[in-house]
């Protein structure tokens, strides 16, 4: 009776003999229905996920051996776990109690359940320690997942002999402690996740005795040190999340032909360049190295069809120009380059890459591995990227609808590529920030699915195409700080939504939201043409200016005469007035040519 717009059915008292019972997604509401257990004597399943239960668990006083599988997640249940359970369900299989508001300590009679294979108390606000009875005489244990809450206290198997399940997510606590005790009990270890805890130390070389591990993600601890090169002992690794720790040294290199399909070094400490082998990787789909020390040039040996999908190298020391080798990620549909000194222009190229919202393989790892323990784990890697003006972190499931150019606060010159226009499904770009000049290109107008446009900060110049006016979607817009003139955009839909900070630091530009009132139909502005009598003007001003320079040779000339008669110092005087004479021939000539350079760009 799952996902049908159900009340409590009544009906259900006096079915005796029913074994299993399926009533998620519906909205049950009222507080936890503890009679199912005492009417139900035959349940074995029981499924009551996201139906809006509210009040504290109530199981039944007597032990029910034949209960399995008890579904109770997504709800509002609060107070404790009763500390009895383990004695009154002793041949429970899987436990899900997550997503709740349950507080006080995991209950160790949970070790009665011997035959226990999935548990999942994640999202909860339970505090305390992880009992050791859970580990030494839950011998089945499978899945143990208690990301999410206020535990404390060291990892699993760090005082006790016995290995942790396969799939372990601790995330989202405040565990302390190193990784060398824990791992070194591990027999069989497919996921790690302990992102988010208070853990330190270096990252031990035993991590590559784990060679089944699939998704190792230690992000937000405090572990330094070098990334140890016997990671690259983990070859069915998928996903490898090492971010926001303080890691030094260089990246390793061995994922350079194979590896992990997501690799994230982000928010270290970690020098040298990128080793190019990463971009002849045919398997890796996203690379995150931002907010590291790295430098050098961005590789230029990119190979044909790779697969990556989101690239991430913001705020490192990266310089020289951005590779037209770039252009062959054609499945790229995040880039973010900025805060570097990149220099040169803008690839041209970038405009026949695709930045489509593809379908991604990170959902086909969580997919299979959902299915495999067919307990929903929640996977997340998180990334931060500047997006609608703000540093944002994205889960991979939003980053997935993600589509994005960030190559702001670089060195990037000339002008904005029009074919820059052609990527059609891109929902954020950002250029600001950079030297780039000329104009806005008018093929702008056919970003349509763009939320997210900054220019600002550059020295862009002529008029706003009255033409994005077309870009429905566009949420952020900002040509700040710039050289434009004309009119701003009809101040309706979406451009009426945007405030003068849009627009500011363009002293040519007028019409709403800016004070200054729109007198033209914003037609660009022309430069005015020289008239005859300004020529004149300018002839007049070059003798001026000859007069002013012939006069300054002349007295520096006699005032260096007088000096060297009333000072022998045993110099040939001619060779020093020779030399000064060539010095200043020579800059009466670069001030000329400077001042006809100037006229003729006025005319």
């Amino acid at each position: 009776l799952d996902g049908n717009p159900l009340a409590r059915p009544a009906f259900l008292a006096s079915q005796y003999k029913l074994e299993g019972l399926d009533l998620s997604h519906n909205n049950l509401k009222g507080n936890f229905p503890n009679w199912l257990f005492k009417n139900l004597t035959r349940l074995t399943y029981l499924n009551l996920r996201n139906t809006s239960m509210t009040g504290a668990l109530q199981f039944p006083n007597h032990p029910n051996a034949v209960m399995s599988i008890v579904d109770l997640s997504m709800n509002f249940l609060n107070g404790s776990i009763p500390t009895d359970i383990g004695t009154i369900f002793p041949n429970m299989t899987a436990l899900n109690l997550s997503s709740n508001h349950l507080t006080g300590n995991i209950p160790s009679s949970l070790g009665n359940m011997s035959n226990l294979r999935d548990l999942d108390l994640s999202n909860n606000n339970l505090s305390g320690e992880v009992p050791t009875s859970l580990m030494l005489d839950c011998t089945e244990l499978w899945l143990l997942k208690l990301s999410n809450n206020n535990l404390h206290g060291k990892l699993l198997g760090t005082d006790h002999s016995h290995a942790s399940p396969p799939f372990v997510f601790l995330d989202g606590n405040n565990f302390t402690g190193t990784l060398r005790s824990f791992l070194s009990q591990q027999q069989q270890l497919f996921v790690l996740d302990v992102h988010n805890n208070q853990l330190s130390g270096i990252i031990p070389e035993s991590i590559g005795n784990a060679s089944d591990l699939v998704f190792l993600n230690l992000a937000g601890n405090h572990f330094h040190g070098q990334v140890p090169h016997h990671i690259c002992n983990l070859t069915n690794l998928y996903m490898l999340d090492l971010s926001s720790n303080i890691l030094s040294g260089s990246l390793p290199r061995c994922f350079q032909s194979s590896g992990p399909r997501l690799l994230d070094f982000a928010g270290n400490a970690i020098t040298g360049t990128i080793p190019s082998g990463y971009f002849n990787n045919s398997f890796l789909a996203a690379l995150d190295v931002s907010n590291n020390q790295l430098s050098g040039k961005l590789p230029r040996q990119i190979e044909d069809h790779l697969s990556l999908e989101i690239l991430l190298l913001s705020r490192n020391s990266l310089e020289g120009p951005i590779p037209i080798e770039l252009c062959k990620l054609q499945y790229l549909h995040v880039l973010d380059l900025s805060q570097n000194n990149l220099s040169g222009s803008i690839p041209s190229c970038f405009g026949k890459m695709h930045f489509r919202k593809p379908d991604s393989a990170y959902s086909d790892l969580l997919h299979d591995v959902d299915y495999f323990v067919k307990i929903d784990m929640g996977v997340e890697i998180l990334v931060d990227l500047m997006t609608k003006g703000n540093l944002y972190a994205y889960a991979t499931d939003h980053l997935l609808q993600m589509s994005a150019m960030d190559l702001s606060a670089n060195k990037l010159t000339e002008n904005i590529p029009p074919e820059i226009g052609n990527l059609h499904e891109l929902v954020q770009l950002n250029l600001s920030h950079n030297q780039l000049t000329g104009p806005i290109p008018e093929t702008f107008s056919k970003l349509n699915q763009i939320e997210s446009l900054d220019i600002s900060h550059n020295q862009l110049s002529g008029v706003i195409p009255r033409q994005l006016a077309q870009l429905h979607f566009l949420e952020v817009f900002s040509v700040a700080y710039n050289n434009l003139s004309g009119c701003t955009p009809d101040f309706k839909d979406q451009f009426g939504t945007f405030d003068k900070s849009s627009y500011e630091g363009n002293v040519r530009l007028h019409g709403p939201p800016l004070e200054k009132t729109c007198t033209s139909a914003s037609s660009p502005i022309v430069p005015p043409q020289v008239e005859e009598n300004q020529e004149d003007s300018n002839v007049e001003d070059d003798a001026i200016f000859f007069a002013i320079l012939a006069a300054s040779f002349v007295v520096g000339f006699w005032g260096c005469i007088a000096f060297l008669s009333c000072h022998h110092t045993g110099l040939n005087i001619r060779s020093i007035m020779d030399g000064y004479v060539d010095s200043l021939t020579e800059r009466i000539l670069m001030a000329a040519h400077k001042r006809n350079r100037m006229q003729r760009r006025r005319r």
